[in-house]
């Protein structure tokens, strides 16, 4: 599957957009995307963070939103090493 390359700060733009539309998340302002290993063609980035915090239903609600997000976006980390995106340190 096809991906659109977005460097960090353009994809969490994208989508504290789209996820503003979803009932539950009008009033988040910021949003934590965390890098991960892709698995099997999945995706390279989750999110792992609302401000201000969202109820569990409101992100249940949302899983669809955020699924098509990361199907149609990869995070681009190229010029971060992976250890210190996945807050690992490097040995």
């Amino acid at each position: 599957m096809h991906r659109e390359l977005r460097s960090h700060a353009q994809l969490r733009d994208i989508c504290l957009r789209k996820l503003k539309s979803c009932e539950g998340f009008e009033q988040v302002d910021e949003i934590l995307i965390q890098p991960r290993d892709p698995h099997a063609g999945g995706p390279n980035w989750a999110l792992a963070g609302f401000r201000p915090r969202v109820a569990n239903d409101a992100l249940r609600a949302a899983r669809g939103t955020i699924y098509e997000l990361q199907q149609a976006y990869a995070l681009d980390a190229a010029g971060v090493p992976m250890e210190k995106a996945l807050g690992r340190r490097a040995m």
